[in-house]
Parts: structure tokens; sequence; C-alpha cells
């Protein structure tokens, strides 16, 4: 009688402590071995990598559908990066934009026509609403190649407007309930969440939140982190339908006398509010709000955190995330660093392939329902 056992007929405990101890991309390949692997998939629920992982897009010229991950954060330390590639991403894929991630989630701009978010791992889509349903101050208009917005008289191309916007995506993985926060240029915000068939304005100029401009937004447990273009720090509550501007605030960042769009902001697990300058290549001082939320100090250790630039919040540092670190994208490639000895890694793949243009850090993670 024969020894020889199918891996596809395991004992169900034994596969499942097998699959939990995969890598996202691994578990995602072994969700399609057979019918009992992919069954047993099912019963793990969900699955999250504890450190970050980068996501290279494809050049916005090529025909591309495919993007690349890698968990460059742990393997670039030691060696070269492995990188994977997830295919079938839609044909119009590499034309669009990455503008925020949450887990498997990216908030794509189609430079043509409207924002919406897509699963890289199992490519659903989430359509959120056209442009033309907002209500607010926006007009759109239709190009060729390209929209145009209009604002006060005022016009900016998704084109221009994607180089000095800032975004944040949350999506319940269970749910599939969303959060939209996307900002254009310095004095334009607007969101859109689940049950909204519009995109509705945040005042920046005016009213209770007192905004005057957006540098820089994070988003964590419900409220939105505005960096005003004030040099304030102000907190907006979307635990309901409509958010709420708090009355808390901080006022007088360090770098009053930089020019926008270099200041980066995020949120601790503790709920202190960041601030760093965006330069490439380079770990400058990190400022953190004092308890009272009212002043700022030196950062010279991020006491067993590490903070995600391109998420704007700071995660545990376990597994392969180190403590005390940055992570930080710009262009093509991902970059890390040690904030107390300013010394700087970079994503090894500067000659992987001319036809991908730019990177960003996320942190993986699949739902099964």
């Amino acid at each position: 009688m024969s020894n020889m056992v199918s891996w596809s007929k395991l004992h169900d405990d034994v596969l499942q402590l097998i699959l939990e101890g995969l890598d996202i991309i691994t578990y995602v390949r072994a969700r399609t071995v057979c019918k009992d692997w992919y069954a047993a998939c099912k019963r793990i629920t969900s699955v999250q990598e504890k450190s970050p992982w980068a996501i290279i897009f494809p050049d916005g010229r090529s025909k591309c559908g495919s993007c690349l991950v890698s968990d460059c954060c742990t393997s670039g330390l030691t060696g070269k990066c492995k990188f994977y590639r997830l295919h079938n991403l839609g044909n119009d894929f590499g034309t669009h934009r990455c503008i925020a991630t949450c887990g498997g989630w990216l908030l794509m701009l189609d430079l043509r026509s409207s924002l919406y978010v897509l699963n890289v791992f199992t490519r659903e889509r989430i359509k959120l609403p056209p442009f033309e349903s907002h209500k607010g101050r926006l007009c759109v208009e239709r190009r060729r190649r390209d929209t145009n917005f209009v604002i006060n008289k005022s016009s900016v191309t998704t084109r221009n407007a994607v180089n000095k916007t800032n975004a944040v995506l949350w999506v319940d993985e269970r749910t599939k309930r969303y959060l939209v926060v996307w900002s254009i240029g310095l004095w334009y915000m607007m969101y859109a969440r689940s049950g909204f068939d519009f995109w509705r304005e945040i005042p920046t100029r005016e009213g209770p939140e007192n905004l005057y401009g957006c540098q820089d937004i994070a988003y964590k447990d419900n409220k939105l982190y505005v960096l005003s273009r004030q040099n304030q720090i102000r907190i907006l509550d979307f635990s309901q339908e409509l958010p709420l501007a708090l009355p808390t605030n901080v006022e007088h960042q360090p770098f009053t006398n930089d020019r926008p769009w270099r200041v980066k902001i995020g949120v601790t697990v503790s709920e202190h509010v960041l601030m760093v300058k965006n330069r490439l290549n380079k770990i400058l001082k990190i400022f953190k709000s004092d308890s009272e939320g009212t002043s700022w100090d030196t950062v010279e250790s991020l006491e067993g955190e590490a903070w995600i630039m391109d998420l704007g919040v700071t995660v545990p540092a376990v597994n392969g995330t180190k403590p005390n670190y940055i992570y930080y994208s710009k262009d093509k490639y991902v970059y890390w660093g040690d904030v107390s000895t300013q010394e700087l890694g970079m994503g090894q793949y500067v000659n992987l392939n001319r036809n991908f243009s730019y990177a960003r850090w996320f942190i993986p993670s699949l739902r099964e329902l």
C-alpha cells in the first residue's frame, strides 16, 4: 500500500495551521490549489502582514494590468528584495494613479473620469460617486484626455492636481464600508462615504472647521487630522454622517517658514501628532505634539513604534518592522531609516524595470468572507 498522502487531503486542523503561517502572497496562491484548500482559507477569516510592504506601480504610458509587491523592509536589510507580481488588475490600471491605500485596498484616480477603490488581492472594485455629483463649489469639465476642475473661476486639471494632492482611504474589510477624503491643492477638500451617491465639500476658508487650507492630512480611528495652511493641526470627527470640527488644535508648527508640500504629518498609536519635513534621501528632525496638544517637542525616539508616512500613522514595531524607524517613498523608490542614527536604506530595485514609475508603502491584508 502506498504511503503517499495527497496535500489536498490533509487534516483540516493541520492544513489551517500551515495556512495561518504563510505570508499573504503565498496565502493568496494557496487559495487556488484546490477546493479543500480554498474552504480552509475561508475558515481563517483574515490575514494581515505585521510589517509594511512596497507596492510598485507601472509606468502610466504602458498598457499594464499588473503591479509588483515586495517585503523589502525585511528582505532588503539582509539581501536583494524578492518581488511578486499581481496580475489581472484591469487593462486601464497602468494609466491610473494610486493616491492612498488601506490594507489591500487602493484608492485609484482615473485622470479622465473618476476615483475608484480596488483590492489588489481579490480584484474587487468599489465604485465611487462621479465627480459631477459634487455638492459644493467644484465644477467639472470633461475633456478628451483629462478632467478639469473649476473652483471659484480657477481651474486645474487632474494631471496637475495629482502632484499636489493628499488623500486618505478607510475600508472595513468585512462590510466594505468606506470613507474617502481628497484634497485638490491647498484650498479644496471633499469626501464621500458609504451610502453617499455624491461628493461633499469640506469648507477650508469658512465655517466651524476653520481649516484655512490643507497642507497634509492623516486619518485614524474616525478622526481626520488636517495640517492647515495657517500651520495649525485641526481635527474633524467622522464618527457621524457629517464631520464635526473638534475644538482641539495645535498651533505654531516648527516649519512655519517652509514652503507648502514639504511637511508631512502622522498620528501615533496614542493619537499624538507627528510632523517632519519631506526631503528626499534625508531624515530630518521629527516633532510630536505635547500631552496638552498645544506645542511641539523634538522626537528622539518613536518609543517602540514605526512611522509609515504613506499611511500617515505609526504602528507597533513587530516582526519585520523596526522600532524607531520611519518608512517613506519618493517617486519609484521606497526608503527606511533610523530616526536616532539618521541611517538610511533603500529598496534594491533601482534597475528593476523601466516600465515601473512610482512606489509606496502599504500593509497588506485580506479578509475572507
